[in-house]
């Protein structure tokens, strides 16, 4: 009984930790914060039944970003006239502080791929590594994808001034 307390308290500290930021990065990366609110909240039940294994892992933020995001673009792909409403909407994100509208607007216009290393890297502050642990892929496609994502960000930006 004690072991499964102290389970659920790790997974409750764990929780209350990383739920936020993740949150924040899922609404960024799927760019409907709706969507990842249902996203981030089925990613928790999840980490929660596989608590065990994953309390041991490296990163299991990045697990849950993972399944969040993996979650949305499913759902994304079910439903393409949902997801043509949601990325041509202009202010969907009501609850992220926001601070240049430019450089949401550029963000939001990159590929799925490239916006989600992006948004791990400078809003999570997380590594390559762990970066491509969340993402399932080698630490060389995350740098890839993370420079091709800066050089259209950068574009987008300029053409914008």
């Amino acid at each position: 009984m004690r072991v499964i307390v102290e389970r659920q308290e790790a997974f409750e500290n764990f929780y209350r930790r990383e739920r936020d930021a993740v949150l924040r990065a899922v609404v960024y990366a799927l760019n409907d914060r709706d969507l990842a609110v249902e996203c981030i909240d089925e990613a928790m039940v999840r980490a929660y039944e596989r608590w065990e294994e994953l309390e041991g892992g490296s990163n299991p933020a990045g697990w849950v970003f993972r399944v969040a995001v993996n979650h949305g673009r499913n759902r994304f792909r079910r439903r393409k006239v949902e997801r043509a409403r949601a990325v041509d909407r202009e202010a969907t994100v009501p609850d992220v502080d926001v601070p240049d509208p430019a450089l949401h607007r550029a963000l939001s216009a990159l590929p799925f791929d490239q916006r989600a290393v992006v948004v791990m890297r400078f809003h999570l502050d997380w590594s390559m590594e762990q970066m491509a642990e969340a993402l399932g892929v080698a630490v060389g496609t995350v740098k890839s994808r993370l420079h091709r994502g800066l050089r259209k960000l950068e574009t987008m930006l300029e053409e914008s001034a």
